[in-house]
């Protein structure tokens, strides 16, 4: 029995939801940047004037998906107690290596906003027809914008007592028509951000 146009939205949401959060946290974990998954930096969006990535951390507008990496890289130097974090400066030069950070997911959720999201959508990708890769109707499933709400806590640093934090994200995800437009994409860059709010407290 065939799914309704309801339904299969929301499955795919929550399948487009873990595979961002697995492949985004772990690249955090390891170290790797992720400005490539925003808006910002796909050539298509850029293309079509849809503004820049909207990032938002603990209240202050991070400029760029760039400066965002810079400042997860940054937090793998925050020293383990006050008296120390007294004597840093903004600046990694000289300092020691770097300590691990991990966030550890604890839960998600993710709600469809825009089931038909047509922005930048290729001709081809707002037919009838099949999606590529998806084995969905082009509207169900993939023209989506979706909600994802992220929260867990973060570790800094590898010791016991090492200090923790709570943290939340926001992030909204739009298709990565670069992607699903291409026969059997199934990467983790088939949503991309349009904008994300994280607040660590």
């Amino acid at each position: 029995m065939a799914l309704s146009r309801s339904e299969t939205s929301i499955r795919c949401s929550a399948e487009a939801a873990k595979v961002f959060v697995d492949w985004y946290y772990q690249s955090v974990n390891e170290g790797k940047p992720v400005a490539g998954a925003y808006v910002t930096n796909n050539a298509t969006y850029r293309a079509s004037g849809h503004p820049p990535s909207d990032i938002c951390a603990n209240g202050l507008v991070v400029a760029t998906p760039e400066e965002w990496d810079q400042m997860l890289a940054q937090q793998r130097f925050i020293p383990a107690n006050a008296a120390a974090s007294a004597a840093t400066t903004s600046t990694t030069i000289g300092r020691s290596p770097p300590s691990a950070v991990n966030y550890d997911v604890e839960c998600y959720d993710a709600h469809v906003i825009n089931p038909d999201f047509r922005f930048a959508a290729p001709p081809a990708l707002l037919t009838d027809g099949k999606a590529h890769g998806s084995g969905e109707s082009n509207g169900a499933g993939v023209r989506m914008m979706v909600m994802v709400s992220v929260s867990g806590t973060v570790t800094f640093g590898l010791e016991k007592d090492a200090p923790k934090q709570h943290f939340s994200d926001v992030f909204i995800l739009v298709p990565n028509w670069d992607v699903i437009a291409k026969h059997g994409s199934r990467g983790t860059r088939r949503y991309i951000v349009a904008s994300q709010t994280y607040r660590a407290y």
